[in-house]
C-alpha cells in the first residue's frame, strides 16, 4: 500500500524525492490523471505530475528538468 502523499510508481516517486530535496514543494491533488504538482518555491511555477504516466521513466526526467530549469 502507497501512502497518501507518496506516487505509486518508484522512478517517480524517487524524483519527486529530489524535488523536495532541491528546495521544490510537491503537492499531491489526486484529480482524475493529474497526481499533483511540483512548485518552484522562488518563482511559482507549477509542473503538472501525471498520475497513470504512459512512460514513467520520462515523467521522471520531465521532473528532474524542471528542477535544474528552476534552481535559482
Amino acid at each position: 500500500m502507497i501512502s497518501k502523499g507518496r506516487h505509486q510508481n518508484g522512478d517517480v516517486a524517487a524524483a519527486l524525492d529530489r524535488a523536495k530535496k532541491a528546495g521544490c514543494r510537491v503537492v499531491p491533488d489526486k484529480n482524475g490523471h493529474r497526481w499533483g504538482w511540483v512548485v518552484c518555491c522562488s518563482c511559482g511555477t507549477q509542473l503538472t505530475v501525471s498520475g497513470t504516466p504512459k512512460n514513467p521513466g520520462n515523467e521522471a526526467k520531465r521532473i528532474d528538468r524542471f528542477v535544474r530549469e528552476h534552481q535559482h
